[in-house]
């Protein structure tokens, strides 16, 4: 199935008892969340993917209600609101008191499906537009307004790099900081995207770029890992495009553009600027880790030991005040929505933000030379 992160993200919100949870469990034919009376059940989002026909395989996210107003609610809420951030549609179950929680859904620019739960709620009342729902049935025509307000144009690492055919040349450094076993996502969708276009990829770690380079003609891209973005460069850069998995992740979640303009803020630095780091995965940072250790250890090399650094990880994004910089990972764990919500935060509170690769990029004096 497609990574969970490139699939439709759709949160079933609501007030507490309104039927949320019911629907969920509905819409996944499973009693995949609990349902209760009781004021305030549902605690942590519930998130399961199915496949929605004329979409594809959906992510349907199951929240607590907005209006909680148990002992755990401010933490309830936030975990809500972090979830409300992915949410490309959502779907609205209707109670009496709506008006001012569907404003508050206003603010996210998303489409709101209204649902109205048949079982135990007073149908005379003038719910509009809304779906009544009756019983499982009543799902088919949830997927048929999703399908008319969702976007279903597939999103793509390797469009306007190169076409059909091409040959690209993949380097991934196989050090501690390489997952044991596996490749990290960015890896595997590039791997997965070329070959569903009929490319060539040679995949090669960074001890044998000289030796790819010489064996092979007619390389149309380099994509690499940040690490080595310079290591790569010095070998193909005067061949052949290059860029890393990070730049293009951003490309495809992201807003690059920004990227690359908040990259040269870096100019303008003192030496004493503060400067958030956000990390999308819950992994342990471990000895050579990109976003704790190797992109500090850069900058302070370039700029001195006065940077102040704080970390984050996950959905802690709420306090960004205050940063003169934040450098975001590519993002591979999280869907194109959230990240765009963090750039719009970002720009709203005049912040720059860029990421690992750009950032990477910029230190070794390659940013006007990399391809996205």
């Amino acid at each position: 199935m497609m990574a969970r992160s490139l699939q439709k993200h759709v949160v079933i919100a609501g007030r507490v008892n309104a039927g949320k949870s019911t629907l969920f469990n509905s819409i996944m034919g499973s009693d995949a969340a609990i349902v209760s009376e009781e004021r305030g059940t549902t605690t942590d989002a519930v998130r399961k993917s199915i496949e929605v026909p004329g979409l594809g395989p959906v992510v349907f996210i199951d929240t607590a209600g907005i209006d909680d107003d148990t002992a755990l609610s401010e933490e309830r809420l936030k975990k809500t609101r972090a979830e409300f951030n992915k949410a490309d549609a959502f779907i609205y179950t209707l109670d009496n008191g709506d008006e001012a929680i569907l404003s508050k859904l206003a603010k996210y620019n998303k489409p709101v499906i209204k649902v109205i739960m048949a079982i135990d709620r007073d149908l005379s009342y003038d719910y509009g537009d809304a779906i009544v729902y009756r019983d499982d049935s009543s799902r088919e025509e949830i997927f048929t307004a999703l399908k008319k307000v969702l976007d279903t144009k597939e999103e793509s690492l390797l469009a306007g790099l190169v076409d059909s055919g091409a040959t690209i040349v993949m380097v991934m450094p196989q050090d501690a900081a390489a997952p044991k076993g596996r490749l990290i996502k960015a890896q595997v969708e590039a791997i997965r995207e070329a070959l569903d276009k009929g490319m060539t990829s040679i995949v090669v770690g960074d001890e044998r770029l000289e030796e790819v380079r010489d064996r092979f003609t007619g390389i149309d891209l380099v994509i690499c890992d940040s690490r080595v973005f310079k290591k790569v460069y010095d070998v193909f850069g005067k061949i052949t495009k290059v860029t890393s998995f990070s730049v293009l992740f951003s490309k495809m979640k992201g807003d690059i553009d920004y990227f690359i303009e908040s990259a040269k803020k870096f100019d303008d630095f003192k030496g004493d600027e503060k400067i958030l780091i956000a990390e999308a995965c819950t992994h342990p940072p471990i000895n050579e880790d990109i976003g704790t250790v190797k992109i500090p250890a850069m900058l302070k090399k370039r700029f001195g030991d006065g940077l102040k650094f704080t970390f984050t990880r996950a959905d802690d994004f709420e306090n960004i005040e205050g940063y003169d910089m934040i450098i975001h990972c590519g993002a591979c764990m999280f869907n194109r929505t959230l990240v765009l919500n963090r750039v719009m935060k970002a720009k709203e509170m005049g912040v720059p933000m860029t990421n690992y690769g750009v950032t990477i990029a910029y230190l070794n004096d390659i940013l006007d030379k990399i391809e996205y």
